[in-house]
């Protein structure tokens, strides 16, 4: 056997060592990205806005949420810059489909935004007021 012989060797069984080594890390890595955003999604299913709103809202409005596990539940009213005018529900809400009337008189024309908080997620809707 000549030196290239054996240098094919070496070669060949590196690959056959290190293929399913790295497979098995692809494998791994993939298994971990799917998880991560598979959870993301089942928490945004989770909780939710439910209704949209008919933007300028006026006077009273109705809005629906949806809590998927029993959890703290905080749904407050925000301006612009996100500072919080009325904190409108802070409870532990069951699961299911929820609603709360928001009386909008007393609020200026203007950008507000519903901010929904979990424990583990928030989401944020736009509400345009206009009486």
């Amino acid at each position: 056997m000549g030196k290239d012989a054996i240098g094919y060797f070496f070669i060949i069984m590196l690959i056959l060592i290190a293929a399913p080594l790295v497979f098995w890390m692809l494998s791994v890595l993939y298994a971990w990205v799917k998880w991560l955003f598979n959870d993301k999604k089942k928490l945004n299913e989770s909780y939710s806005f439910i209704n949209e709103f008919d933007n300028p809202v006026r006077n009273n409005h109705e809005v629906w949420y949806k809590v998927g596990t029993e959890s703290e539940i905080c749904l407050d009213l925000t301006d612009t810059k996100f500072n919080t005018l009325r904190n409108l529900i802070k409870e532990v809400k069951s699961s299911g489909n929820h609603k709360i009337e928001i009386n909008t008189k007393e609020l200026g024309n203007g950008r507000y935004f519903l901010k929904l908080t979990t424990s583990n997620q928030t989401i944020t809707k736009q509400i345009i007021i206009d009486n």
